[in-house]
């Protein structure tokens, strides 16, 4: 079913991660005593790689990496930036141009959207990608080993990943694709012996077929001890997917086959049904446990279980009670890297505090911008020996792939230091953004929405009062429950279709809802409530209550709602028969 792990050759291989792994943490920690000239001999080493490029020259990065004090030189020599500031040489690049922020040509370019027209696509070096595969490949396995009790570094493991390949390329023939994809295909040829499937199941394009496979090898594992994922909303999904698909999964591990809707090519589907012979013993236990109660499944379906291993801080923290009770008392609980699509900027070191992250050191360099600076025409940022615990700031990083002083949208709290180097815990988003399972849904993307909808279904966008969303994540799949309140002006409207167009909208506002989402099962259909006339005055007279100390006339309906009782409130004012479920 899987590699053999007693062959000399990947028991040497065992042996030579699980030294370099230790070797890169006790490099790490010893680090932390020097957090602040580490970064700093961080930043030195970027500005002379990139010194030759056409913005190292223009702003004497060579003359930059020489100053006394690297970090005062390179602060007051650039301002702090966003995007924006970036765009016009990442299209050159993207275009064909080379040297522009960095020496060559990226890699590769990953995309993101914030609106629909409007992508933002961010180059990635080869120095990048190793910066971030030291934390994930050799740090967070030892961190997650030194603090997970009974946990080795031999535990059979599923990784609830896919290797994607790019989707398209640039004018320039650069490929644009998915970060994580990309490091995973560096690693398919050593990773085997670590996991309980074979490769091939990563390089599965589909990605509900590959969801699938992951399921099925693992149920047919029963020492099983590590699960992990990016977020923890993954996991999550993932056991909720295994519920609803119970019945195909204890079929096929019976009778060594494969469920026929699976999407395989047939070199893929005669590999894998050759890996799986028949497993009636096995599939009658897992049959069993399916049809109890959920609480506790995963220790009872895997007793060798040990650790769930994701990102549990930020919008993410919403899954981790559910994800707890799936999981029982024995699995502990370790959130890994906190990272970004522009580096790495976190790494956990405690098994007990799962949000807490200490400064990775040496993936980019930081500077942090103080919550009275964020507004400001020209922000200031501060160093690492300059930060108060308790205080937050909005990270800034100059990362290996040409982003310089870039603003990270991140804000933090300082916790602690350990050594000189700062401990932090995610405190919010700059702006409104729900993650329920890795799709980033902005305000902003509902708002487009419920304007199109508006526009095309009650007769103007006048037809709507207002909205706010809750992330519902009682019950699997995770769905998005919006709340709207109809003005007089609207024309009738059935509200069952109102939903149903409503979701259509927001896939085109924001195509991750769709691919990472709605395509395979993480998400249900957004849920539309319609709400009697002037519950969203109500709703802002509750706000302004609960808002103490802050401006009435700055009080505003929240659009993401995480209130208990302003959500009570709302459903306390729906219209009869507008509920969907």
């Amino acid at each position: 079913m899987r590699p053999n792990r007693s062959l000399p050759g990947y028991q040497l291989l065992l042996r030579l991660w699980e030294m370099g792994c230790r070797r890169a943490l006790a490099r790490f920690r010893r680090q932390l005593a020097h957090g602040p000239e580490v970064n700093a001999a961080t930043l030195r080493r970027i500005l002379k790689r990139n010194a030759a490029s056409e913005f190292g020259r223009r702003h004497d990065f060579a003359g930059l990496a020489r100053a006394l004090d690297v970090d005062a030189a390179y602060a007051g020599a650039l301002p702090v930036a966003t995007y924006d500031d970036f765009r016009e040489p990442f299209e050159r690049i993207a275009n064909g141009a080379n040297d522009v922020l960095f020496p060559g040509r990226p890699r590769m370019f990953v995309s993101t959207s914030g609106t629909t027209g409007d992508p933002k696509l961010f180059p990635v070096t080869l120095r990048q990608q190793n910066a971030a595969l030291l934390f994930i490949a050799l740090l967070t396995p030892a961190a997650r080993a030194a603090c997970t009790p009974g946990l080795g570094f031999r535990q059979p493991t599923a990784t609830l990943m896919v290797a994607s390949r790019p989707g398209h390329q640039t004018a320039a023939g650069i490929p644009v694709g998915n970060p994580s994809g990309a490091g995973i295909r560096r690693i398919l040829k050593l990773a085997p012996p670590f996991w309980v499937f074979p490769a091939l199941v990563l390089t599965v394009q589909d990605y509900p077929t590959a969801l699938y496979l992951h399921a099925l090898f693992a149920l047919r594992a029963p020492d099983l001890g590590c699960i992990e994922a990016i977020y923890c909303s993954h996991i999550v999904s993932w056991m909720g997917m295994i519920e609803r698909r119970g019945a195909d999964l204890v079929r096929d591990m019976a009778s060594g086959g494969l469920a026929s809707d699976l999407v395989l090519t047939a070199p893929e589907r005669a590999t894998l049904t050759g890996l799986l012979p028949p497993a009636p013993e096995r599939a009658r236990f897992v049959a069993q446990e399916l049809a109890r109660d959920s609480a506790g499944r995963m220790t009872r379906l895997w007793p060798q279980l040990r650790v769930l291993s994701s990102v549990v801080s930020g919008a993410f923290a919403v899954s981790v009670p559910r994800l707890r009770a799936l999981a029982g008392p024995g699995p502990a609980l370790y959130t890994t890297c906190f990272g970004a699509t522009e580096g790495m900027v976190g790494i956990n070191l405690w098994g007990d505090a799962p949000e807490r992250y200490v400064l990775a050191l040496g993936a980019v360099y930081f500077e942090f911008l103080p919550l009275s600076e964020l507004d400001a025409v020209s922000p200031r940022a501060v160093a690492l020996d300059a930060l108060v615990v308790g205080q937050a700031y909005e990270v800034v990083i100059t990362n290996q792939a040409g982003l310089y002083r870039y603003r990270l949208g991140d804000v933090v709290r300082i916790v602690d230091f350990a050594g000189r180097t700062p401990v932090f815990e995610f405190d919010h988003r700059r702006g409104n953004v729900v993650d329920l399972v890795g799709e980033k849904t902005t305000e902003q993307h509902f708002r487009n929405a419920f304007n199109q909808l508006a526009r095309e279904q009650l007769g103007s966008e006048a037809g709507l009062t207002d909205f706010t969303v809750w992330p519902e994540i009682g019950t699997l799949p995770y769905r998005y429950v919006a709340y709207a309140e109809l003005s007089p002006m609207a024309t009738v409207a059935d509200a069952k279709l109102l939903a149903e167009r409503l979701d259509v909208l927001l896939a085109t506002e924001n195509p991750s809802y769709a691919t990472l989402g709605r395509a395979n099962g993480r998400l249900d259909p957004v849920e539309l409530r319609l709400v009697c006339p002037g519950t969203f005055e109500l709703l802002t007279a509750l706000q302004r209550e609960q808002a103490a100390g802050i401006n009435a006339n700055q009080v505003k309906v929240p659009k993401l709602l995480r209130n208990p009782e302003q959500r009570a409130l709302l459903q306390r004012g729906m219209l009869a028969g507008t509920a969907l479920d």
